[in-house]
């Protein structure tokens, strides 16, 4: 662990670590930033043979093995952009077995896309270990816009069927049993952790005009400590107007999306928001596009211009606020066009899918079924708004008994993250309102006493 960086380990990091030292495949449910790279690190590196990592971005999978080389730990990884030559290196020394770490997208075993010999070589590897980053992706992409993640139940058989480790942020009850059924590890164990923050309070704001949301976020703003806050738009058109709303209050925040300038202009804006590039920018604008995998202590204040279209998307989203166990608040503003906008974009996306007919009813069906679980949580107030998102993803501590040796090295190894509870919750807990939701922040912020 110390080769990682790593002294002690995070709550159920080492019932993960355990279980795949023992052979098991398991699906980890766990917000980014608690340490699941850990739980698949730990088991290769003890293992004989190398640990293939599928990951769906380039720059996330490069990003990855910087860090480990920086650790001198061997890892590498294998896409389109590398040229023959390098190429050709890299799977000698996969064929020499001195890479512990290979990452690739699932693409690469797609032999439509990648030559033959190249899938060939991989294979031949046997690895150890196959871990699956962004599980979820394999839910969300894998019957439209990425073919290929709902493939890797095949892909696991053609390399050997070695012990399957895939890691998700966000994925419900729903979602966990076609990511299982979909890698062909239907009875796997599913370990769910992280989604109830108990730092991060929750306050819906009903049927607030456009007008009235700038100079409330304002407000919000001024009675936020110091930190960064992220302010979720929809779509470009109502992020530019929100950015012009704000401008007129005297407030300049920079707009991230996927059609901002050339890469240049968003990596230079996404380092400006990490504090990567001066001038800072600590106050930021993005759709959804922004930041997966971004993993920053202080976030105080996330705000959402409507729902997301689904619930796992909002856990992704506001669970990138109080990551160092201080108090942050959750902002979601909810009106009667969000899912009709919602179903508008579901259906675009769906009808520019490269699948057949039968294939676009079925993933349609499943965007709508997620659009209106979260429209029925984002617009319910019977139960606690907390309460329903970790019931939607049925957060449980494993009920295995554990062995005296297992708690032995649990109480050497193991920390608990301390998280800095406050008495508040969310709006219908707390009986919110939005003429209130000002005088509510500043008691979430308030020194503990």
């Amino acid at each position: 662990m110390r080769l990682l960086g790593v002294t002690r380990l995070r709550t159920h990091q080492l019932e993960v670590i355990l279980a795949a030292l023992r052979g098991e495949s398991l699906l980890l449910v766990s917000a980014t930033g608690s340490g699941k790279s850990l739980c698949f690190q730990v088991p290769v590196l003890l293992s004989r043979g190398c640990g293939l990592v599928i990951s769906p971005l380039k720059a996330l999978m490069s990003q990855q093995v910087a860090d480990l080389q920086t650790k001198k730990v061997p890892g590498t990884f294998i896409n389109g952009d590398l040229g023959p030559q390098e190429k050709g290196i890299r799977y000698q020394l996969l064929r020499d077995r001195a890479i512990k770490f290979l990452y690739c997208t699932p693409e690469r075993f797609d032999p439509g896309m990648v030559r033959e010999a190249e899938v060939e070589e991989i294979a031949r590897a046997r690895p150890a270990y196959l871990v699956i980053d962004e599980a979820h992706c394999i839910d969300r992409w894998g019957k439209d816009f990425r073919p290929n993640y709902d493939k890797l139940g095949a892909v696991r058989r053609a390399l050997g069927n070695p012990p399957l480790l895939a890691f998700t942020a966000t994925a419900g009850r729903k979602s966990q049993r076609r990511i299982l059924e979909s890698l062909g590890i239907p009875e796997a164990r599913v370990v769910v952790t992280g989604v109830n923050r108990p730092n991060i309070k929750f306050v819906r704001l009903d049927d607030v005009k456009d007008e009235a949301r700038y100079p409330l976020i304002m407000n919000l703003l001024k009675v936020t400590p110091s930190g960064r806050v992220m302010l979720f738009v929809p779509t470009v058109k109502t992020g530019k107007q929100l950015q012009e709303g704000l401008r007129l209050l005297g407030l300049e925040v920079p707009f991230f999306h996927s059609k901002l300038g050339t890469a240049n202009d968003r990596d230079n804006l996404l380092g400006r928001f990490t504090g990567r590039i001066d001038p800072p920018a600590n106050v930021i604008i993005c759709t959804n596009a922004f930041g997966m995998g971004l993993d920053l202590p202080d976030v105080r204040l996330v705000v959402h211009w409507q729902h997301p279209a689904s619930v796992e998307d909002y856990l992704q989203e506001f669970g990138r606020a109080g990551r160092d166990g201080n108090p942050s608040i959750a902002v979601l503003f909810t009106g009667a066009k969000d899912e009709g906008l919602l179903r508008f974009m579901a259906e675009k996306t769906v009808e520019s899918a490269d699948v057949d007919v039968a294939s676009k009813a079925v993933v349609l069906a499943g965007k709508l079924c997620a659009i209106e679980e979260m429209r029925k949580a984002a617009t319910s107030r019977d139960t606690c708004f907390r309460h329903a998102i970790i019931e939607y993803f049925e957060e449980v501590l494993s009920p295995q008994r554990r062995s005296l040796a297992v708690r032995i090295v649990d109480l050497l190894f193991s920390r608990s993250v301390r998280i800095r509870r406050t008495r508040l919750c969310c709006d219908r807990c707390d009986g919110v309102r939005v003429d209130g939701v000002l005088a509510w922040a500043a008691q979430v912020f308030a020194p503990a006493r």
